[in-house]
Parts: structure tokens; sequence; C-alpha cells
């Protein structure tokens, strides 16, 4: 015996079966396709580097009115003038400690915190301004003397500057570029984690060597500062600290040396950074030493 199946029936049967086809079919391309079109599209795009610091300049002439209308203040001189760039033509009016000039009767003189002054003009932020005692003679601190600033590089297309921008952050964080505690661009972002060789060598009063480690911000109040400064001088033209304390170091193991900086001073002050002190031969602890290293850093909490 022989049984039909109904043309109708398969015809039904076949459309639910193409149906069936056509919907797994459906779903394997939404599970594939897309996802890689949505994870595609939706990747983050990288971020874009931050600004560099704006540097403001200051003709010699606005420099020397500045000095004149400060008046022997240090304090109204340095908000005038620290942080700005100055080109001058330099040349030696004084042996030690070294001081330089570009007219000999000016009311103003310069000292470097490194370099050497050359035979073209010096071009450099001022990191310093004060009056000594008694005297009417600005001395204003440059960054640097004898350098010629860095040749600007030539802009590129627009398409691969922003790619340059946008791949500058993961370059320098792969290429190991940021010393410790600082970013890429030389700002202190963790001064407890600095480590000391990370800044510029200078040389400041009494010929003490130091070390000047950040950038400062135009008016911190560490531009006023030199190394080789006592513990004493320091407060008295910056303030205490916000939170200080002293510690050993390697040569206070050393057998039958009793020589300086057997111990050291760290002050921090909030919002500026922090100062290292060197001690003298004996363990006299706070409130004694000279001014060794200078750490710029508006991250500063304050807190050791």
């Amino acid at each position: 015996m022989t049984i039909r199946i109904p043309s109708s029936l398969s015809s039904i049967a076949l459309a639910s079966t193409l149906a069936l086809l056509a919907t797994g079919c459906a779903s394997v391309r939404n599970a594939v396709t897309p996802a890689g079109d949505t994870a595609a599209a939706s990747a983050p795009a990288a971020p874009a580097a931050p600004p560099p610091p704006v540097i403001e300049r200051i003709s010699y002439a606005d420099l020397a009115k500045a000095v004149q209308d400060s008046r022997g203040d240090s304090d109204k001189l340095g908000a005038a003038v620290n942080g700005k760039e100055v080109s001058v033509k330099l040349r030696r009016v004084r042996k030690s400690p070294p001081q330089y000039a570009v007219n000999s009767k000016d009311r103003q003189v310069f000292a470097c915190d490194s370099g050497t002054p050359g035979s073209g003009e010096t071009t450099a932020i001022i990191n310093g301004a004060e009056f000594p005692p008694k005297s009417r003679t600005a001395v204003l601190t440059l960054e640097r003397c004898g350098e010629a600033p860095a040749a600007p590089a030539q802009a590129a297309a627009p398409a691969a500057a922003a790619t340059a921008a946008a791949a500058a952050p993961a370059a320098a964080a792969s290429s190991g570029a940021a010393k410790p505690g600082m970013d890429a661009r030389g700002y202190v972002i963790d001064s407890s984690k600095v480590e000391s060789g990370s800044g510029r060598t200078v040389k400041g009063i009494n010929d003490y060597e130091g070390e000047i480690t950040g950038i400062a911000a135009p008016n911190a109040k560490f531009n006023r500062l030199q190394i080789g400064m006592s513990w004493k001088q320091v407060t008295d033209i910056i303030g205490e600290p916000t939170d200080s304390g002293a510690y050993v170091t390697g040569k206070a193991w050393i057998p039958f040396y009793f020589g300086g900086d057997r111990h050291r001073l760290e002050a921090t002050y909030k919002g500026q950074g922090r100062l290292i002190f060197a001690g003298g031969s004996g363990f006299s602890g706070i409130g004694s030493g000279n001014l060794i290293w200078i750490i710029h850093s508006a991250n500063e909490t304050g807190y050791r």
C-alpha cells in the first residue's frame, strides 16, 4: 500500500524548513558580523596630549621697570617677573658668587642655575628674584645661561600631527622617558618618588652644589630660594613647612667619618614641593643644615 502526502502539506513543511534556515543564518550573521563592526566603531579614541605650559616673555626694559617699581620689595618683584622668559646679553660683573649684568650701572644683576654665559644672547626663564639685605640692586636667577633655546620643530600635516599627539603619552610610557615621580614633560607628579639626579645640577651661594627638580610655577615660593641657604634663611623667606623630618644617610655608617651630610632634613610645603637640607658634621636634627635639593611640585600634599 502506498501512502501519498498531500501536496499542500509538503508545501507547508518546505516553507517551515526554509523559515528556520533563514532564522538560523540571520542569528549567525548577527552574532558575528555586527559584533566586529560594533567593536571597531566603539574603539576609544586615544587621548590628546595636554598642551604645553604657556611661557610669558618680558622685555629687558619692562624687567628694569619692574625692579624700579618694586622699591626693594622681593615679594612684589617676584610676583612681577618669576616664571617669565627674558633675552639678555650678559657679562660677568662679580666673580664670587658669579653674577652677570647687561650694563654695570643697572639696578639688576643675574645669577645662573646652570650653564655659563656665552658671547651671544641668553634666553631663559627667571626662576627667582630678590633684593639682598640692605641692597637696592635686585638679583634675578635665570634657569640657565649661555644656552640657545631649542629650534621649533616644523609643523606637521594636520592628520600626522593629530596622530603624533595621540600616540605621545603611550610612546613616553613604553619608552620609559618619564623619570620616577615625574611625567614626560618634566613636571613632578609625586615628589615622594623622585630620585636624585632627575633634575639639573646648580651651584648656589657659598659654593654649595645642589639640584633643582621639576618645573616651577610662575609665582612659586621656591623661586625665591637658592641652593646653599640655611634652614633659618629658608623659613625666614617662605615660612615654616607643612611637615618635616630628619633621616640618616649612608655616610652615617662609614667608620671614622665625621664630615657633613651624615643626616638630611626634608621639609614639605603643600602645593609647592619639597626641600632637602644636608646636615653638618653632627646630628643636630630639625633646624640645621643647608639646602641642597629643591623639588617643585604643585601636587605636593604637604605630608611625608
